[in-house]
This record gives C-alpha cells, structure tokens and sequence, in this order.
C-alpha cells in the first residue's frame, strides 16, 4: 500500500489548515503544526523515533481520527496536542464505524480533549509503554478502555491537574487498567475488571500527588497475614494503589464493593484495608460499609507517609469453623384420626455454616406429643441412626458427617399417636443438645423445633 509521508528537512514547519489523508499518515523528520483540522482515514498515524519529528496541535485545532488500524495512533516521538488554546482528537472508529482503535508507541501523547468515539461496545487499547496523557477532558463513548496492566502506573491514561472526564462510570464502559491522577483535588478512578466496574474515590491531596489505582479480580498480596484488628482478608477483588508522588495528608478512600456476601455476610464486620508489605492495615477502624451487596461503599483513610500498595476489603470476624445445625420436621398430614394413627415423618439436620462439617457424635432429641406416642425409625435411618426411648423423648444419634448443604441429612421414622390419646393438638418437638456434632453453645438458638400434630 502506498504510505503517505510527512517527511521535510530538521527545523521546518508543516502549517495547516484543512488536511485528508488516505494511506498512512507518518510524521518522519519534521514537525507538524495543526492549527485547523485533519483527518486521517488511512490505515494508521505514526510519529516516527527519528528526530525532530514531533506532532503539535493549539489554537482549538482538530484531528479527526477514522485509522482502520487498531493501533490507530502510533507515537515514538513528541505528540503534543495541548498547546495553547487546547485541541481535540476524537477518535470515530475505524473508517467512521464502530471498531476497535487504540493508542501505541513508547512516547506519551499529550491530549488536551480526548473523545474516543469508536462505538459504545467497542474496546479502546492503550499499549503505549508510557500511557497517555490529558491535560483538560477524556470522554469516554466507546466501550472498554484498556491499558497494560503489566506495565503497570507507566502505561496508564494519566488525568493531570485539573483535568476530568465524561462517561466511563458503568460495567459495559470504563478503564480495565490503570487510572492515573496528578493533582490536588478529588477524583473517581473509573477502573474495572472486564465487565465490572470497581470505582475509587479519593479526597482533595493538599499536594501535587500522582496516585495511580486499577482494580483486579485477586488480591494480589498475601491474604494470611492481617494486622490484630483484621481477620480475613476477601481475595476475589482489590485495588492496586500506587503512590508515585504521595499525598502529604491523609486521604479519604471510597470504594464500591463487589458482592461480598459469601465472604461476610454483616455489613458492620467490613473493613477497608491497606497492604503495607507485611500486612493489611486496617484504613476503616470501625463500621462503615452501606452493605455487602454489589454497589455497596465502604471508606477508609490512607495516612500520610503510609507505604500502601494494595487496597482491599477485610473483615473483623474470624471464619467460623464450627457447624451450627439445625433440625427441620416435615410431616405432610399432622392429622391423627382413631382410625389412622401413625403417620410418616421426616427430620432434616442442616448444618447451616458454610466451609464447616458436623463431624462429633450427632444427638437429636425427639419429644412425644402424647406420653404414649412412639417413634420408629424406617428405610436407611435404622441402620444409621440409634434410637432410644428416653422416658419423654426419643434420642437418636449417629457417627455420620453432615457437611453445610441445603438439604442436610434426612431422617424418615413413623410417629404413632394411639387411638386413646384425648382428642386435641399436641406440639411435635425435635431438639439438638448443645455441642451436638461439635457445635459451640451460642449456636443453639435456633436448634429447638415444634410443629403442631393434632388427635381427632
């Protein structure tokens, strides 16, 4: 394919005013000075590593950027649009469609409005090994916009002083890498990971920092070495936190959770928490957090001169790992006639504690409706469970696991009332002592059972 070269002897000066380009566009040797409007519906655009070639664009000039190439813009030497009076490179998709378009080089472009317009799904990739740069506003229309995770802060999309952006706060659009921010005020990191946004919010540094975050599915750190207040660590999401200038004060820090329930189920027990390269700080020190659903916040504070370099969400409660069981009675007629006496019945024994297994003696106490009712077990249960008539109860054990599970382990038996029991209702008990199957006294609160059977 024919290249188009802008290629003029060291120290000259392309001036323009409306220009088109179809083929490559490569800025070679020369500067080229935009102080109008260009577009480019060639293949890509190249600032060339042979100096003095150097991009420039001031005076509100425009580039309009339909490259057919994903590597849209490739910058080896100085591109720099934010001379006085700002410019805009908008980038429109491949040859005007949506499309795949993005940013490459070893150079970072200085971008005083960047619009990256190149469709709402469509993937905007920052492989530059030194990022880019915007100096007054990025708008994010397209769909994801990546950087290199592996080059971490260097290869991020850096907002300096002052400089904002529109659009890029939802799962289908934001900056899965890194977000870079140079400056002295607020700011929202709009970072994610693939199709989940996990924003950042950090108050007013009373500096110039430069603090670069991306959020990640992991952790990243070690998750078993908490400090004294904190006692798990969630594993499935965290925050890289990057100081490269720290703030010179304490800075207040806001995330927006994943769904955190399976982890911690009370909101209270959340805390934010800071790797220090030996162990998570907790930043929240007392309860904060909205929820622990997805979308919930929860704050904390990073100390001046704190060598943070992950941030992550912890809780103050040890897992449990004791089970904590409950029975269930399930009778489908509780009607007792002189003529039908026995009815079948089943006991589910839940262990309700995830990760934990109910693995000592298990004892379940059955009380009679009536003094002379009786209780035989039937099918498995006979051979797996012991039964003992007890005076005012049936107790029933087994050396059989119960691992935490929906359905638990069933118990099928017949409860008899005889014929002559005085007409009435009866309460049907099932109960699980306390330290039943290994659990812990202040589990059994809700180990007690009564259902209503009833004598015609």
């Amino acid at each position: 394919m024919k290249k188009e070269y802008i290629s003029l002897m060291t120290g000259m000066a392309l001036l323009l005013g409306n220009q088109l380009a179809h083929a490559q566009l490569v800025i070679d040797g020369a500067t080229f000075n935009n102080y109008g409007s260009v577009t480019n519906r060639g293949t890509y655009t190249a600032v060339t590593a042979n100096a003095p070639a150097a991009y420039t664009a001031s005076s509100g000039a425009v580039f309009n950027h339909y490259e057919t190439d994903a590597n849209s813009l490739r910058v080896n030497n100085s591109y720099n649009a934010n001379g006085t009076g700002g410019s805009t490179d908008n980038f429109n998709g491949p040859a005007g469609v949506a499309g795949v378009q993005g940013i490459s080089g070893s150079v970072a472009p200085n971008f005083s409005t960047l619009a990256l317009k190149n469709g709402s799904a469509s993937a905007f990739n920052i492989t530059n090994t030194a990022g880019a740069n915007v100096f007054t506003i990025a708008s994010f229309e397209n769909g994801i916009t990546t950087t290199v995770r592996a080059n971490t802060a260097n290869g991020a999309i850096r907002f300096q002083a002052g400089a904002t952006y529109t659009g890029g706060l939802t799962d289908a659009q934001h900056v899965d890498g890194y977000v870079s921010k140079i400056g002295n005020s607020t700011f929202i990191f709009p970072v994610g990971n693939n199709s989940d946004l996990r924003t950042l919010r950090i108050s007013a540094p009373t500096n110039t920092a430069h603090i670069s975050v991306a959020y990640a599915a992991d952790l990243g750190e070690a998750s078993n070495t908490p400090s004294a207040s904190i006692k798990r660590v969630y594993t499935f999401g965290s925050w890289d936190w990057a100081a490269i200038t720290p703030a010179t004060n304490d800075l207040d820090v806001t995330v927006s959770i994943p769904n955190v329930a399976g982890f911690e189920s009370t909101a209270a027990n959340l805390r934010l928490v800071g790797w220090d390269g030996s162990q998570w700080l907790d930043l929240s020190g007392s309860a904060n957090a909205t929820g622990v659903v997805e979308n919930s916040t929860l704050t904390g504070v990073v100390p001046a001169g704190a060598a943070i370099t992950q941030i992550a969400i912890g809780s103050t409660q040890e897992l449990a790992t004791t089970p904590d069981l409950r029975p269930f009675i399930i009778m489908g007629n509780v009607t007792f006639s002189n003529t039908e006496t026995v009815r079948p019945f089943t006991i589910r024994v839940r262990n309700m504690r995830a990760g934990t297994i109910a693995s000592d003696l298990i004892t379940i106490r059955v009380y009679k409706p009536t003094p002379t009712s009786t209780i035989a077990l039937t099918g498995a249960s006979a051979t797996e469970w012991t039964i003992t008539n007890s005076g005012t109860y049936y107790t029933l054990t087994t050396d059989s696991d119960i691992a935490a599970s929906p359905l638990g382990n069933s118990i099928t038996a017949n409860l008899t009332i005889p014929a002559a029991a005085v007409p009435g209702g009866y309460p049907f008990r099932a109960f699980i002592p306390d330290l039943s199957g290994g659990e812990v006294v202040a589990d059994n609160g809700n180990n007690n059972l009564i259902i209503q059977v009833f004598k015609n």
